[in-house]
């Protein structure tokens, strides 16, 4: 019998997918999605080519913001589990189960959702599978220092009330580990990186709705107590104390970038 048969998953799918259909009906401006957007489209336009057949998976409803017009000569094929009603789009629960040929997208762009997944090196291996040889990934994901004040700040009122704490935050991968797992998980000519955006907020509700908007609410794969209103409260006193202004909550957002090419023989190699 498999080691891993029985093993408890880290993430529930069943609530990430909860999670994000109610994130369908939560439209607001997203400081974090426009700011990727623009990073994605500055990526690029640093590379000299015309890319043939494009697939995007994303939840970011700004899709044009990725400007892919001079890098594309035909429309991307957008994959999202909301509904943005363009055309050359398709509506997926779940964007592990992706009915697609193999070699068919000289460039694939993930953006903010492969940190949701329970085999991270499987996913990029499927989106590798999905590329022509000396096809293009570039994926976006939620870093290890994403919503440290709030984690820190529910753990402090949880502690402080019960005396026991639950995990409130999704964990999040550090780009050490991303970085090792692109490069195991077959891509040539890797890149890692990562810079943080931060959001501030009037209060603790505007950053939960902001939350709820990405389709981010805790999906861990526990059941836990809900937060009480005595809790929240003190979380919310914690949040504007780890804030430089008393008058707004400021949340971190660590953004990692992967990019890996499919092995192509004409690709440059690197030196010994």
């Amino acid at each position: 019998m498999p080691k891993n048969k029985n093993k408890r998953q880290l993430f529930s799918r069943k609530k990430l997918m909860i999670s994000r259909y109610r994130a369908r009906y939560v439209n607001l401006d997203n400081k974090i999605y426009n700011h990727i957007s623009e990073d994605i489209s500055n990526r690029l336009s640093e590379i000299n080519r015309l890319f043939e057949s494009v697939l995007i998976i994303t939840k970011n409803r700004n899709i044009e913001a990725f400007d892919l017009s001079k890098k594309s000569k035909g429309k991307p094929l957008i994959i999202s589990p909301l509904n943005f009603n363009i055309t050359d789009s398709k509506i997926v629960d779940d964007e592990e189960i992706i009915n697609l040929r193999d070699n068919s997208f000289d460039l694939i762009i993930s953006d903010l959702l492969i940190h949701s997944s329970n085999n991270f090196q499987a996913s990029l291996g499927r989106i590798k599978s999905l590329l022509k040889p000396d096809g293009l990934m570039i994926t976006t994901l939620f870093g290890t220092d994403t919503l440290t004040e709030l984690k820190y700040s529910l753990i402090e009122a949880e502690e402080k009330i019960t005396g026991n704490t639950y995990p409130r935050v999704n964990p999040f991968i550090d780009i050490k580990s991303a970085g090792d797992l692109l490069y195991n998980s077959g891509f040539k000519l890797c890149v890692s990186d990562n810079y943080r955006i931060e959001v501030k907020n009037k209060n603790p509700l505007e950053l939960i709705k902001l939350i709820r908007s990405m389709g981010e609410n805790n999906y861990i794969n526990i059941d836990k107590p809900n937060i009480t209103k005595k809790m929240w409260n003190i979380t919310s006193t914690a949040l504007r104390g780890k804030s430089n202004d008393c008058n707004l909550i400021t949340s971190t957002f660590e953004i990692i970038t992967l990019t890996g090419w499919k092995f192509h023989e004409s690709q440059q190699k690197p030196l010994a």
